[in-house]
This record gives C-alpha cells, structure tokens and sequence, in this order.
C-alpha cells in the first residue's frame, strides 16, 4: 500500500509559489479544512499496546511488570502464593497484590465427525486490594507442553483500570491427524469494579510454527475471538463473538504466515469474515454486511479505513502507477492514506458499485486516468491540497494530462460524458491548474502554451454548467481561460 503514494509524496520535492488566484485561495482553505476533517477520520485507530516478551526463554513462568518493576516467577511457586507485585508491604493484602491460576487443558472433542486434539492455556488473575488498580501493568504465563510453548497474557495501561478478575483462554487446534490448518482461539472474560476499561491480552504459540494473536480492547468485554490462518499466503478466517450489551472497539495484531493489523471500531455480537493480505492485495469478505468501521494497517504506516463493512471488498495494485477498487456496496466509503494521522496524500472513494480502476503518474508531465466506478465519488489529494481533484464520476471514464513548462499543455477527456461538483487544483513550481465546476464535459479537450508573450491554442470541445473557473498559471502568474 506504501507505493501506491509513492509518486505523491515526490511533490514534497518541489517548492510551490504563493498563490494569487482568489477563488484558488478560497479552494486552497476549503481543501486544508477537508483534510484536516479527514485526519481526525483516521486517527480514530487504536494505539497498540507494546507487551514485553522476554525471548527466548524455556521452562514454566510467570512474568509480571507494574509501574517498571519486573518480576519472573517460577509457575509452581506463583501458583501456590499471591504474589508482591510493587515491592511494597503496605498494599494489597497482607502485602500481595494479585493471585493466578494457570494451567493447560488438553481434550478431544469430535468436529465433524472427526476426533480432534485441542490444547488450551487457562490463566487466570485476580487483583487483592485497590492501591495497584491505575497502574502500568502487565503479565504472562508461559507453559512447555510437551515440546510446545504457549503464553498468554493481560496488559492495562497507566490510569486504565486494571480489571479485578480477568480470564484469558488462549487454544490451539493442531488438526495434527488431519490435513487441515491449525485453529487459534483466544477468550477474555473481565469483571470490573467500576465501568469497563481499556485492556489488551495476546496468545502465542511457539511449537511446528510461531503465531501471535493480540487483542486491544476499548473497553473490554467478554469476547471470543477464533482465527485460522491458511496455506494461501496472507490468508485468514476470521470470526468475534462477544458477550455484552456494551459496544467496543479492538484492534487485532497477528503475527505468523503473514502479518495484519486491522482495527474494528464498535463491533456487532457476532461477525464472521475472510480476510486475504498481501503486498499488493486486500480482500474481505462476509455473509453480512456491517454498519462499522476498519482501519487495516500496512507497513511503513500507510493505512486503509472502510466505513460501511460490504460483504465484498478487494483492493489490487498499489504499484506502478495502479489501483483497482472493488465493492458491492454504494454505502460503503473506502480511504486510503500514506499514515494514520497528518497524511500527506491519501484517496478517497464512495458511492460505488463494482470495479473502479485509477492510473497514474504525478510529476511536471504526468497524468491520471479513471474507468469504471460511474457514479462513485473520488478524490486524490496530495501534500494537503497542493495536488487536489475531486469529481462525481458521471462518466465511464476521463483522462486527464498535463505538461506544465514554459511551452506546455493539459488535455482533458470524458468521452463527452458528465463529471459533477468537478475540481482540480494542481500547482508545482511556477505552473499550476485550476479548474472548478458543477458539470463538466469534454471530448479531446486540449490547451497548448508559449510564454512569449503567454498564447493559448485550444482544441477540441469542452462544455460546463454553473460557476466556472478554469486558469492555467505560467511563470508565477495565473491566466483565466473561461
């Protein structure tokens, strides 16, 4: 996703001039407010929480942090005496500020008709007194089981409240007799005090592969998550079942065959989907559709936020110059950014059904071409509205090129059918475009350029309706064609 920008982020490297166009200043604010509304959409996304995994290490232990004093205990020993988390004698009860229970659970049970071995890892805190509730803290249990490492553990952040119970179950079906794809099951079950807070729990095997599985949630909630990772690279199923009447928001962490962060804002009781992510491909699909929000996020940052969850969704390219957007649903608003907050460039996409297909290539002689997506709504925006284009795609398709020198040129095509609430601002150096109306229409459009003195040649047919402002700026001074 991170290259998809790539060739926006190159007009970082030229020096815009100051503009002297009015309605191009009052556009100019226009687009500043509008990114700045589209940088509080994104930074919505859930902080993760960082846990601290101490390596490489074997044997049966607890491990516990709170407020920077760390602790690894031996399982037997911590299983049979509360434990002192904060070194101090005067909190908790009788100077022990929590308790746990861990243990694994093999069992079989028949699926399908079929005998299966499953192995779940119970661990279980309860928090003595109230003096360490607020506080940075953070714990694990890791267990050998007969070869195989599982860990699982609970993490609340300073000033959250740390629950007074918490249950993690964290399961794993190796389908070892089957060939099949092995299961990863992770349930919290929380009781607070006070209202639910923000907590987070992992689940990590370590045996013929390595899986982690971690859960932020905001607020917890007794939650059952499954997740089967595939063969098929960068594949997964996905299915959340949670147990209460309260909305939350999690955020999803998986590290194994391939690596997804996904952010799932006030989540239904129950929601099942398949997920596939690769480098240059997303795709989601479910039975349902959500009235939700995603956010998925890529490397480097670069980011991606679904409103209204389709039942199918796929995003191809990224690269060269490429994207094709599929959905099957015009509710739903797709945005795509280069990071979560303050993005430089980002693409926004509503109101479509089927394929919408984006070619580009930004620079002082580039050009964009859009096909398919009739009636959707796009917007590119780059360097926060130094390069911005917006349209109602009445049309199938439109070009659009540019030259911006001395002797240049731009040439505009829509197959002479409608765009609607039209606009592009585009300025680079000492030459730029404006173009703005409520309809807009061309067939072959082009203008051609001197500067000696400024003389303009168009050709083809070009017709609009409603305001209009067309100026092309030359050397730092801007002219009005219409």
């Amino acid at each position: 996703m991170k290259r998809l920008f790539a060739a926006f982020i190159g007009l970082i490297l030229l020096t815009p001039v100051t503009f002297t166009h009015e309605s191009i200043k009052v556009e100019q604010k226009e687009t500043l407010q509008m990114v700045e509304q589209e940088e509080s959409v994104l930074m919505e996304q859930q902080k993760s929480y960082n846990f601290t995994i101490l390596g490489e290490q074997i044997g049966a232990f607890v491990y516990i942090r709170c407020n920077g004093i760390e602790k690894k205990i031996p399982l037997i020993k911590a299983l049979f005496n509360p434990i002192d988390v904060d070194d101090n004698e005067s909190t908790g009860e009788d100077g022990k500020d929590i308790k746990i229970t861990a243990y694994p659970f093999p069992y079989v049970q028949q699926v399908d008709g079929k005998w299966i071995l499953a192995v779940s890892l119970v661990f279980k805190i309860i928090r003595l007194g109230e003096e360490i509730k607020d506080s940075d803290f953070e714990t694990y249990v890791q267990l050998d089981f007969q070869g195989q490492i599982f860990r699982a553990g609970l993490g609340s952040e300073q000033g959250k409240e740390l629950p007074k119970e918490a249950r993690i179950v964290f399961t794993v079906v190796p389908y070892l007799m089957y060939d099949k794809e092995p299961e990863y099951y992770l349930n919290l079950e929380p009781v607070f005090e006070g209202n639910a807070s923000k907590v987070a729990i992992f689940g990590e095997y370590v045996g013929k592969s390595h899986q982690y599985i971690q859960i932020d949630f905001n607020p917890a909630v007794t939650t059952m998550i499954k997740f089967a990772p595939s063969m098929k690279i960068g594949h997964a199923g996905i299915s959340i079942q949670r147990y209460s009447s309260q909305e939350t928001t999690l955020k999803m962490i998986y590290e194994g065959k391939f690596n997804a962060n996904l952010t799932i804002e006030k989540i239904p009781i129950s929601m099942s989907f398949n997920l596939s992510v690769s480098e240059r491909h997303f795709e989601y699909e479910a039975g349902n559709e959500f009235n939700i929000s995603m956010i998925i996020e890529g490397k480097h940052q670069a980011c991606a936020r679904i409103n209204y969850l389709p039942r199918h969704i796929v995003i191809d390219g990224g690269m060269e110059g490429y994207l094709n957007v599929f959905t099957n649903n015009r509710k739903t608003e797709l945005i795509m950014a280069d990071k979560p907050s303050n993005p430089n460039s980002f693409i926004k996409i509503s109101n479509l059904t089927g394929n919408i297909t984006f070619r580009w290539n930004v620079g002082l002689d580039g050009y964009i071409g859009v096909d398919g997506g009739k009636n959707a709504f796009i917007e590119l925006n780059a360097l926060k509205g130094l390069f911005d284009l917006k349209a109602t795609k009445k049309a199938s398709n439109f070009s659009f090129s540019w030259n911006l020198a001395l002797n240049g040129s731009i040439a505009i095509n829509t197959n002479w059918e409608w765009l609607a609430e039209y606009s592009i601002n585009f300025t680079l150096q000492n030459f730029g475009i404006y173009i703005k109306a409520n309809f807009l229409r061309a067939e072959n459009y082009s203008v051609e350029w001197n500067s000696s003195p400024p003389f303009f040649n168009t050709y083809g047919n070009i017709d609009f309706v409603g305001d209009i402002d067309f100026s092309i700026m030359i050397n730092g001074v801007w002219y009005p064609l219409f």
